[in-house]
């Protein structure tokens, strides 16, 4: 922790340091054609003869800017106090030896200096010590002003990071409401089959159910994954339901080439398929067909899952607002915002529901098209 601490208040130092060398150079560099138009010396001799004066103020301007620093959380009074004494202190020693130091070089180095630097009057003190106020003030208002607005980047920063945070603890949160209301109604399944003796169909069905577990457990539910990957998932998913239904449920999955690249986020056809089956194919007396399809128009990638009937009008219980439906707009509106979208509706025989999201491919991979069968 000291040294984590001992490297910001470097970091911090560093970065005043050039804004104050800057100010101060500035400053000695118009003092100096100042006096160069006054015909007291040459351009350029007095930024030299005043290097001890320009490394004194640097380095009294970055202790006042650590006080300001050290003394930022304290009360008003006490805070402004300090920073008075200390500002005043600092300007009245820097006078004082700006005055004596240049009397000192008349006296010693440069007799034709003499002239004017051995008259050190009242006005000349007031004039001094004001231009030294002056550059003190000026340094540490713009070092305060730099020091806000590099605390506001860092607290916009914080918060772009927490929001980040939040919205993929959301996303996560939604995604793994979707499990337990699969599970529930697979281990039903499951428990069916064993009451009519159906335990080899039984046991399918539980080897079946494992490794789509299995799949769902390793993935990470707030990733962005191949469409490859994800229809694998499907299909592992209604391997266990074609074990439930037998043939009744005819399945169909399409792919455009173009499609089959896509990154789409984990499990976002999951609830899409299961809230087909369970308002489309186990509510019918007839048979049933479900069809995934994805292909891509523009910029958007289309992904639609539509569950139709010959035998049975559509579920009119179905509104588009179960659970399932619900989590996935929340999690393409978390994830993509007004840049994705989720349909549904019913149509003449069934229903279907399509989600719209851009079409991004993963970068510097290429993943072979998708072939399903139908059947």
């Amino acid at each position: 922790m000291q040294m984590r601490i001992a490297r910001v208040r470097s970091v911090a130092a560093s970065a005043a340091l050039r804004p104050v060398l800057v100010i101060w150079g500035f400053g000695y560099l118009l003092v100096d054609i100042f006096v160069y138009l006054m015909g007291r010396m040459p351009l350029g001799v007095s930024s030299i003869a005043s290097i001890p004066l320009f490394l004194l103020g640097v380095t009294y301007t970055l202790l006042l800017e650590r006080l300001q620093r050290s003394v930022r959380h304290r009360r008003g009074l006490t805070r402004w106090g300090l920073l008075g004494a200390a500002l005043m202190l600092a300007t009245a020693v820097h006078a004082f030896f700006d005055l004596y130091y240049f009397k000192w070089l008349a006296i010693t180095v440069v007799a034709d200096w003499q002239r004017w630097a051995m008259d050190v009057t009242p006005e000349r003190i007031f004039t001094v010590g004001l231009l030294y106020l002056w550059t003190f003030c000026l340094a540490l208002t713009l070092l305060w002003a730099a020091g806000v607005g590099n605390e506001a980047e860092r607290s916009a920063s914080r918060a772009q990071l927490l929001e980040a945070e939040k919205q993929r603890a959301e996303a996560a949160a939604l995604r793994l409401q979707l499990n337990p209301h699969f599970l529930f109604n697979t281990l039903n399944s499951i428990s069916s089959l064993v009451v009519l003796d159906r335990k080899t169909e039984a046991e399918e069905m539980i080897d079946r159910l494992s490794e789509f577990l299995r799949a769902s457990l390793e993935a990470d539910p707030t990733a962005d994954v191949p469409l490859a990957q994800e229809l694998d998932m499907i299909d592992a998913y209604l391997a266990i339901e074609t074990a439930r239904f037998g043939e009744r449920l005819e399945v169909s999955i399409e792919v455009a080439d173009t499609a089959s690249f896509a990154l789409v986020p984990n499990f976002i056809l999951q609830p899409l398929v299961e809230n087909a089956v369970k308002h489309g194919v186990a509510t019918c007396r007839g048979n049933a067909t479900l069809a995934v399809t994805a292909r891509v128009t523009g910029p958007e990638l289309i992904l639609s899952v539509l569950n139709s009937s010959s035998s049975d009008q559509p579920d009119p219980a179905v509104k588009g607002a179960g659970i399932g439906l619900t989590n996935t707009r929340q999690r393409l509106s978390i994830r993509y915002g007004d840049a994705a979208s989720l349909k549904t509706q019913p149509t003449p025989t069934g229903f279907i529901a399509e989600v719209r999201l851009p079409w991004r491919v993963p970068p510097k991979r290429e993943l072979q098209p998708l072939e399903f069968a139908t059947g």
